[in-house]
């Protein structure tokens, strides 16, 4: 069984502008939650890209906090909520 090729999130950056340091914690982020989505969720790459994005244009740029931001997002947190 071949590993499932995760996309890349350069080619969803389109117009917007960030350092190579950002680039790499988005990667990170979005390959995470591509992988943890797969087959759990029907959202699309392109979507948790733009989401991701969005979230560093605001200024996050931790990747961890992305990931389980976006996670949650899907309803696929690994950690518990806290009420």
């Amino acid at each position: 069984m071949r590993p499932e090729r995760v996309v890349p999130i350069r080619p969803f950056l389109k117009n917007a502008t960030f350092g190579p340091e950002v680039i790499s914690v988005m990667s990170a982020a979005f390959e995470d939650v591509c992988k943890e989505a797969s087959g759990r969720s029907n959202v699309t790459k392109e979507t948790i890209a733009a989401k991701i994005i969005q979230l560093a244009q605001g200024g996050e740029t931790d990747p961890i906090i992305l990931r389980e931001m976006m996670l949650s997002e899907l309803g696929l947190s690994q950690s518990p909520e806290t009420p």
